[in-house]
């Protein structure tokens, strides 16, 4: 039987960071399974990346990984597309973003982001943890979040988002500690203002807050995913990706 190559699991990973994350690994000769909401999306990254091994597909997931019902056994499309199979790098991407100020963002908007961007990371992880697909065996697996600049450096009109950025950035740390010693890491990127889709509504004039005076780019966020996935002895690093926005 041909061996098995390096396998990274990407929530988000049908666009923006999580799809570039994903276009990266693929060249590196990892397979991709993607996790999204929007089955049509998801099939159309999936055929852009490179694909090298004729036994082995990347693959994808569609649902919501907000609900908890998604990290439960119960799912069984989550079950039968990952089932017991090995997570060499899991990426935690999908996120929502904000831009209201805390007397507009209703109850339920402040419960989708903190959803979205903390807790499904926490079932995710607990998930892949508890059904073994995160273990070491060789080399260590990786676990990436990626925060956010805002869960370090206020903003205004991102109350829900910048604390839900914060809670990552916490969950890193601690969980780097308490995994750490099964051979197990754990770190975390904080990109600034990246050019996605997410970011295409902002104002311009943002860019005079930063000191290179321009957007991140999504590749240059996979370039620091790849270097955490390959460094052994990385564990509860925290790679800032702002252009150096966090430092004004």
């Amino acid at each position: 039987m041909p061996p098995q190559p390096p396998h990274i699991l990407i929530t988000g990973g049908s666009r923006g960071i999580g799809l570039s994350i994903a276009q990266l690994f693929a060249l590196h000769r990892y397979t991709c399974t993607l996790i999204s909401r929007n089955p049509s999306t998801l099939s159309a990254s999936i055929a852009s990346l490179p694909h090298y091994y004729d036994h082995l597909n990347h693959t994808s997931i569609s649902g919501d990984v907000s609900s908890p019902q998604f990290w439960t056994s119960s799912n069984h499309n989550l079950a039968s597309k990952l089932g017991t199979r090995r997570v060499h790098v899991l990426v935690n991407c999908a996120g929502l973003s904000q831009s209201s100020v805390l007397v507009r963002t209703s109850e339920d908007e402040v419960q989708r982001i903190m959803d979205t961007n903390l807790t499904s990371i926490i079932l995710g992880i607990r998930y892949l943890l508890r059904n073994r697909n995160i273990r070491r065996e060789g080399p260590s697996p990786c676990i990436i979040n990626i925060a956010s600049v805002l869960g370090i450096k206020g903003g205004r009109g991102a109350v829900a988002y910048s604390a839900s950025k914060a809670g990552v950035l916490g969950l890193t740390r601690s969980l780097a500690a308490e995994v750490g010693p099964l051979g197990i890491r754990v770190n975390a990127i904080v990109p600034g203002y990246i050019d996605t889709d997410m970011t295409a509504d902002l104002p311009r004039q943002l860019l005079k807050t930063i000191p290179l005076g321009r957007f991140g780019h999504a590749s240059e966020i996979a370039d620091a995913a790849l270097f955490l996935a390959r460094n052994q002895y990385a564990n509860n690093c925290v790679i800032n990706l702002d252009g150096g926005l966090s430092a004004t």
